[in-house]
């Protein structure tokens, strides 16, 4: 018994002197060429992680130092106030902006544009940007991550590639002067909180997509990005009599229109389908002028 103690205190022993002598993981070295600073990946790219001001915002290069620029680093530019703009035009070859890489950056303002390399932009990237106004997403990112644009206050446009397949939680609440965002076709998830707090949103969806059911279930305004021809609601491809009829019909609550044949039938563009919409069309088909593209696309 005893020399099983023994043997297990000098196992415990071997053990602990082994782990001190374990390496510790360093951090990794920063590079500084041309007011960049950097952090090397392998030998052909490097990730960003600073800068020294001496252009009035931050254009983030192509290369450094004969490696490309591949990444955005972890929190490189986060609570940076200094930070006026950012253009990611030359940086062909970035393919992920890093978690909290540009957030609270409450002097970043205009519009930022996210280059079609980027495949990854990765939680709260953009958070806390209070001034940022405009954004364009151009990138290959399947995913608006948790917070992207979290408190974006003064966000009021932003265009969605047609690669979006999930808007995350909370990805642009917050955002009180976001008043319109188009949903791609693509978007097959989107989280309760995404746009928490958007009191003055509407979305663009397609007729019977995703985004347009989620619109609905939400209670989020919403407007048709589909075409079709003003005046044909009976959706038959043509604008005649019996689209007169089906418009009286849905006034008299004897039959329905959907969403797609509301905005054909939606003459006058007021957002409600009325006797005036029927009447505007009768006009149209009697020959009277009016003042609405009755029979073109809308």
């Amino acid at each position: 018994m005893k020399n099983i103690i023994k043997k297990t205190a000098l196992f415990i022993i071997i053990a602990l002197l082994m782990l001190s002598f374990v390496p510790q993981i360093a951090a990794k070295a920063i590079y500084v060429v041309g007011g960049y600073s950097y952090t090397i990946i392998n030998d052909e790219t490097i990730s960003l992680c600073g800068w020294d001001y001496r252009t009035p915002g931050l254009n983030v290069p192509n290369s450094i130092a004969n490696r490309y620029v591949a990444e955005i680093s972890d929190n490189a530019f986060n609570g940076d106030t200094n930070l006026t703009s950012v253009n990611f035009e030359d940086a062909v070859r970035l393919k992920k902006i890093g978690r909290y890489s540009f957030a609270d950056c409450t002097s970043l303002t205009g519009e930022v544009v996210i280059p079609e390399s980027v495949t990854t932009m990765q939680i709260c990237a953009f958070q806390g940007c209070s001034s940022l106004e405009s954004v364009v997403i151009n990138a290959g990112i399947s995913t608006v991550y948790n917070q992207t644009f979290y408190k974006c206050t003064s966000l009021s446009s932003v265009t969605l590639n047609d690669n979006i397949t999930t808007i995350r939680e909370f990805a642009f609440a917050d955002c009180p002067n976001l008043t319109y965002l188009a949903i791609p076709k693509s978007v097959t998830q989107i989280y309760q909180s995404s746009f928490a707090n958007d009191n003055n949103l509407t979305l663009g969806v397609w007729f019977g997509s995703y985004g347009h059911e989620y619109a609905q279930s939400h209670n989020i305004p919403y407007t048709l990005l589909d075409s079709v021809l003003l005046g044909d609601a009976n959706g038959d491809g043509y604008v005649n009599i019996s689209d007169v009829t089906d418009i009286q019909r849905a006034v008299a609550e004897i039959g329905t229109l959907d969403d797609l044949r509301k905005k054909a039938a939606d003459i006058n563009g007021d957002g409600v389908v009325t006797i005036d919409d029927a009447t505007l069309l009768q006009m149209y088909l009697a020959e009277y002028e009016t003042a609405y593209p009755i029979g073109e696309a809308a």
